[in-house]
Formats: structure tokens, sequence, C-alpha cells
């Protein structure tokens, strides 16, 4: 294996109905290297679902860009790997670590933590389906804190022919309640031969830079953070290299390339889908905004296309104009 396990140091999470192409490329805008597809069932990837397909197959596959799969059947999984290295991925992750209800009652996500029989054969499966490309696991502490067992986890990914572990240190029955226990990703990068990326709670680009070198770990994954600071993957890059961040964006800056997701999510899905996806970036962008609870409101009573252009353009002056109207679209 030539390439590096995680295409860089700093990475965005994969986030279900979040990173989409739209939301990727703008992620690319602030420096973000190393990206994850949202979740992609291996079931319906296997039965060659439409829209699955599409997450499966995005104009910007490259090996920045690594796809990740959820399931519980090692023929399925197996099936789906060798999908997705027929496609060209060089990079496939298993979800271990999901606790949504839906994914966890097939047996699926952080379900696999409780059945570390059933988890070996699905990376197994994986593994030999997708062939030489790299395959990384993304886990949970575990269950429940009476079921503590990230550590045996890894070791079962690793016999299986995992090449790199990222654990999110919570346990399912937390949920994303409480506080992530960087301490679980240090004991596991002490622990494997594999190299470890560790995601929860990283709020800042200096502590992203501080959780790489206080735990030994290859890689960090940013997620909530990103959402309404997607330049903390630029800050970070500095910070690294020896250079001071540049910090917060002028609010035109920030209008502007969230008009430019705008664009994106209506070119791939349709202008009045765009205006109801759009919603929740912008209130997330506009979370530091003079008068941003009025602003956030308004903005989710928007309707029309145009409407939802107009208010965004307004963000570059740090407020949400109000006259636009909801609209009838």
């Amino acid at each position: 294996m030539t390439q590096p396990v995680f295409f860089g140091p700093l990475i965005m999470a994969p986030m279900a109905g979040i990173t989409g192409l739209p939301f990727r490329q703008r992620l690319r805008r602030w420096g973000c290297g190393c990206l994850f597809t949202e979740m992609v069932s291996a079931s319906a990837l296997v039965r060659r679902h439409r829209a699955t397909m599409r997450m499966a197959d995005p104009p910007d596959r490259d090996g920045s860009l690594a796809l990740q799969l959820f399931g519980a059947k090692a023929d399925e999984l197996y099936a789906a790997a060798r999908i997705a290295a027929d496609l060209g991925w060089e990079r496939l992750d298993l979800n271990m670590g999901c606790p949504v209800k839906k994914v966890v009652s097939s047996g699926a996500g952080s379900a696999l933590m409780r059945d570390l029989g059933n988890a070996a054969r699905c990376v197994g499966a994986m593994r030999r389906g997708f062939g030489g490309g790299i395959f990384t696991v993304k886990m949970r502490s575990g269950w429940c804190q009476a079921e503590e067992n990230f550590l045996e986890a890894a070791k079962v990914a690793e016999g299986e022919g995992a090449d790199g572990i990222i654990l999110h240190p919570r346990f399912k029955s937390q949920g994303y309640s409480g506080n992530a226990d960087w301490g679980k990703i240090a004991l596991l990068a002490a622990s494997t031969q594999l190299p470890v990326a560790g995601s929860g709670d990283v709020r800042s680009a200096a502590e992203a830079v501080r959780r790489i070198a206080e735990c030994g770990i290859a890689a960090v994954m940013i997620g909530r953070a990103a959402l309404s600071r997607p330049w903390i993957f630029r800050d970070a890059a500095r910070l690294m290299e020896g250079l001071p961040p540049l910090g917060e964006p002028s609010s035109r800056e920030i209008a502007d390339d969230l008009l430019l997701q705008y664009d994106d999510l209506a070119a791939e899905r349709g202008k009045h889908v765009a205006v109801s996806d759009i919603k929740k970036f912008a209130a997330w962008a506009m979370r530091d905004f003079e008068h941003s609870s009025l602003a956030r409101k308004a903005v989710m009573e928007i309707k029309d296309p145009e409407a939802m252009r107009r208010a965004i353009m307004s963000f570059g002056d740090g407020t949400l104009d109000f006259a636009y109207g909801g609209g009838d679209g």
C-alpha cells in the first residue's frame, strides 16, 4: 500500500443528510482535503437503488474521498465492496458506530459492537471484496459502559485486514450526549499497529492540532464544528504549518460561500429542493450574526427560490434582509 491510510490529518466526518456533494465542495474551498460520503446502505447498493448509486458514484470521487458503507450481512457487504472497487473507489469504510435506531435495529452500525463475531465476518468480507484498496473501520467505545469493547473490536478489525481505525469514544447508549473520552483514543493508538483517527467534540482548530499531538494519532475527524465554521480545516492546517490561523471570514465571504453551495444544491437537486436543503446550513452560518435567532426563524419560512437567494445575499451585511417575504413557491 503506497498511499497513507488517511489522506490527510484533518478529516470531515461522514454525516447523513449533510456531507453530500454540495457541502463537500464547500468544505474543500475551506481547505478540507480528506472527506467521507454520507453513510451508504450496502443492501441498497447491491440492489442498485437509483439514489444510492448516485451517492456511491459521485463526480468528485478521487483519492481524497472515502465511501462509507453500513450493513450487517457479510454477503451484502462483500458484494457492495466489489461494486465500490469496480466504480474506482480507492478508500472504503465500514460504519460500526451509528447509534440511530433504524440502523441499529437491522444489526448494523453500533449494533456490530455487540456482536464481534458478525463484525469479524463483515470486516473480512469487505476486505476481500475491496481487494487492495484502503479500508478503514469507524467504531464507538462499545454498546454501553458495561460493554466497553473498542480494544477488542479494533483487534478484530486488524485481524480481518482493516488498514486503519476511526474511534468515536462514546457508547451507543450515549448517542451524542456527554463528552467524548479522548483518553480511549490515546489508549487505542498505543494498543494497535494500525493508524488511528480520533473523532468527537473537536471544537476549534487549535484543539484539532492538540489532539493529534497529545494522543499520538494519525488524524482527527471533525464533525459538528465544521457545520457552522468550515474554515476550521484551513486554520488547523495553518497551525500545523506553524502559521497563525486566519479566524472567522467576513460576513460577505460567508454569504458568498453559502450562495455557491445553494447554487450547487439547485444544480444537483432542483431549485425548490435546494430551498429546503440549504435552510439548515444557512441557520448554522448565521449562528453568530446579529439578530441570529430572528434570522434563522425567518429563513425557515422561505419557500421561494429567489427569496432564498436574496436572503443569503443579504447575509453579507451581517444581518438578514427581512423584506423578502416567504414566497408562495
